[in-house]
């Protein structure tokens, strides 16, 4: 059962063919593409043959890509359990010309990294009739953190690997122990998590935080989710992408929240670099102790950081201030101004911007931010990249 929803905003926040007959579960995953085999078939008969083999074995051998995380993954789920969300214009506006649930003008980081995966858009778990879970799931939650007290009424990253082991006996179910275990060691486990714990505790204080609480903070966080991490291994996953913390202080949120005039704000951003500085040591140890565990971390604070302060470098006219919002950098969290009753400024062109709103990048810098996790290089994202875990047997 999902959470019931409390008042909160949000933060920032293979399958093979098996003898002797083929799953109904697999079977509809193949119906798209042998629809296609078939029209070919008309109008190129003699050589399509073997190419719609080769494109049905292709289909059986994916890998699926499960998604975890806060708003910057969350691709509905919170619409289904009154969280809050973003299912209201002008969210979605650019791409699918309406209100999704994303907090985006359009897709977000995992939309991307599914297409260039060639898998269709990962849908929410909470979806409903959702039960097709051989492209993946998207468990992520605007608003959740690592931690379960961090926004109460979200789906936290506990709740969200319950999730997974429910979709897990699922496809046990659907396919059969062997093939739901070779669709589990395939897949891919993206991650984005840990900024919204930060921010509640950054936000809420009257006096600066002392190293001894972060770094006593930063441990659980950090403990909490290994704790999730080793539950997808000893699940079966193999493959992992970790997105570490973004310049939580440069959001324009952020600077608004706390009346910066400064480009970023100085408190938000230390527990962020400490977050990221101890996020690879400990895949580091995990990889040692799990064998076979295969990770990409990506470098999201450095390059989002980079598009913020430096935007038109990147193509983009405003990195500090928000597309859509209201009042300094546009970082009050008004976007769309539900039911029409907070006012609130839309620019024209999101595209421009690298903020949409004041905690969400624009699908244009998502685009950006999603190649360099698809396929940048080990100084912005390694050992391996998503591209490189995608294609790994």
């Amino acid at each position: 059962m999902a959470p019931k929803a409390q008042n909160s905003m949000i933060s920032y926040h293979s399958i093979r063919y098996q003898k002797p007959e083929t799953s109904k579960l697999e079977m509809a995953s193949l119906n798209r593409v042998s629809l296609f085999c078939m029209v070919v078939a008309l109008l190129i008969p003699f050589p399509s043959t073997n190419y719609c083999v080769a494109k049905l074995e292709e289909k059986k051998k994916h890998a699926a890509l499960f998604i975890f995380g806060d708003s910057l993954f969350d691709a509905g789920n919170n619409v289904f359990i009154n969280g809050p969300t973003a299912d209201f214009w002008p969210y979605g506006e650019t791409f699918f010309k309406h209100p999704t649930g994303r907090c985006c003008d359009g897709r977000l980081v995992p939309d991307f990294i599914a297409e260039y995966a060639k898998l269709e858009l990962i849908k929410p778990y909470l979806q409903p009739g959702f039960e097709d879970y051989t492209d993946g799931v998207n468990f992520a939650s605007a608003g959740a953190g690592v931690l379960p007290e961090t926004h109460p009424g979200t789906i936290n990253l506990k709740l969200q690997l319950s999730y997974f082991e429910e979709v897990e006996k699922k496809l046990k179910r659907q396919l059969g122990n062997a093939e739901a275990k070779k669709l589990v060691a395939r897949a891919v486990y993206l991650f984005s998590i840990g900024g919204n714990d930060y921010m509640a505790v950054t936000l809420n204080q009257t006096t600066p935080l002392t190293s001894f609480y972060k770094k006593k903070y930063m441990t659980m966080v950090l403990a909490n989710f290994t704790t999730v991490i080793k539950k997808v291994y000893k699940m079966g996953g193999r493959k992992f992408g970790f997105q570490n913390l973004g310049p939580i202080g440069c959001m324009p949120a952020t600077k608004a929240s706390l009346g910066i005039t400064t480009d970023c704000a100085h408190e938000p951003l230390v527990i962020a670099k400490m977050h990221n500085i101890a996020l690879p040591k400990l895949l580091q140890k995990i990889q040692r102790q799990l064998p076979g565990f295969k990770y990409a971390l990506y470098d999201y604070y450095t390059t989002l950081a980079e598009r913020t302060l430096y935007s038109t470098k990147f193509g983009f006219k405003v990195g500090k201030s928000a597309c859509c919002g209201s009042g300094a950098y546009n970082g009050e969290l008004t976007c769309g101004g539900k039911n029409g009753t907070v006012k609130y400024k839309l620019c024209s062109n999101p595209s421009e911007y690298v903020w949409f709103d004041a905690a969400h990048p624009t699908q244009s810098a998502n685009r950006q931010l999603s190649k360099l996790f698809w396929s940048g290089f080990p100084n912005i994202t390694g050992p391996y990249n998503l591209k490189k875990l995608f294609h790994m047997v």
